[in-house]
């Protein structure tokens, strides 16, 4: 299976036991709790980037 990789944003393989993350791009490797982590890090910061400024916030 295909996930995307967190360092360099080309595809990087999930392992067939859904345990492992590895890219062949740029040897990115983690194992998948600690890649979701990553990734759901990295959707907050988009999120944050896309809120309207307003005052008193």
């Amino acid at each position: 299976m295909d996930a995307k990789c967190p360092e360099c944003d080309r595809v990087a393989k999930l392992d067939d036991d859904v345990t492992q993350v590895k890219c062949p791009h740029c040897n990115f490797e983690a194992d998948y709790d600690t890649y979701l982590e990553i990734m759901k890090d990295k959707a907050v910061n988009m999120s944050i980037d896309y809120l309207p400024k307003r005052p008193g916030l």
